[in-house]
This record gives structure tokens, sequence and C-alpha cells, in this order.
């Protein structure tokens, strides 16, 4: 068996080089990573007067039983912007249209009075006896609704004097 032996009087400067090229590398390589997804920015927002429409589908034993679907879009957190005071953090659909078996569309328009942020879908569910609720993000999945509303609502500031 043959080995390969080199001889280099730079005291192992070789492999250090190579090391720091190798780390060199991999350190830009992750800040292209990073910036490319910080660099991500939402460019899909719905608007007041912009529908929403979801397609639901059930599958399962007492798929058969279930009489009514609604769906509600929640800011988890229900914080508004402090510029859109009173503006709400929720809105709802119309009752849901059964399309085919066990399958339905509902439609949500989003109101004037919604406020700016992120809605997650929220669907509920009315069977025969009983009902419950569907959450995006636990049991379907399903990106939030990136809303935009220009107006906006400061209150101004007040005095009031007793008049006599």
């Amino acid at each position: 068996m043959l080995a390969r032996v080199s001889a280099c009087a730079c005291s192992g400067r070789h492999a250090k080089v190579v090391a720091m090229k190798n780390i060199f590398s991999l350190l830009v390589f992750a800040l292209i990573a990073c910036s490319a997804v910080s660099a991500q920015q939402v460019t899909d927002f719905r608007k007041p007067g912009d529908v929403i429409r979801l397609e639901i589908k059930f599958e399962g034993q007492d798929a058969s039983k279930i009489k009514r679907v609604s769906a509600a879009f929640n800011i988890p957190s229900g914080a508004t912007p402090v510029n859109q005071n009173g503006f709400g953090a929720s809105f709802g659909g119309d009752a849901a249209v059964e399309t085919a078996p066990h399958t339905y569309v509902v439609e949500a328009k989003v109101p004037n009075s919604a406020a700016t942020g992120d809605y997650f879908a929220y669907i509920n569910v009315q069977a025969e006896d009983g009902g419950t609720q569907y959450i995006a993000g636990q049991q379907f999945q399903l990106h939030p609704f990136h809303v935009k509303n220009d107006r906006s609502f400061v209150p101004p500031t007040i005095t009031v004097t007793e008049l006599r």
C-alpha cells in the first residue's frame, strides 16, 4: 500500500488556510440564506371589500351529520394598531354552501372596520347533535390572511367643562 506524503516547510499552514476558507464559505452561505429569509415580505394583502373564499371538506363517519358550516377570521391576540382605535380584530363570513357531499364553500368579505393584521381562519361546525370549531394551524393548515386597511382613527384629545 502506498501512502502519499507531502513535505512542506510551512509548518501546517495549508491545513489552516483550507479550514479557514471552508469556514468563510460557510459563513457567506449562512449570511446569504439569512438575508433571503429576512427579505421575504408579505405582498399578498387583503383590503376592505376583498372576498376570502374557502373550500372546506370533511371526512369521517360523522361527516354526513354536519348541518351548518361557517367561518370566522380573527387576529389571535386581538390587538389592533394604535391608529385604528375601535376597529375590529375579527369578522365572519356567510353561511357555507354545500357544493358536493361533505364539501362546503364559504365566503367572507373583509369589512371596512377590519383592523390591519394577520387573521387566522376558524371553521365553526354545527351537527345534528353537537358541534365543534377547527382553528387554522391546529386542526388544519392554512396561511394567515394579511389584511391591510389604510383607514384610521386616532381619538382626539378632549376637554370637558361644566356649564352653569
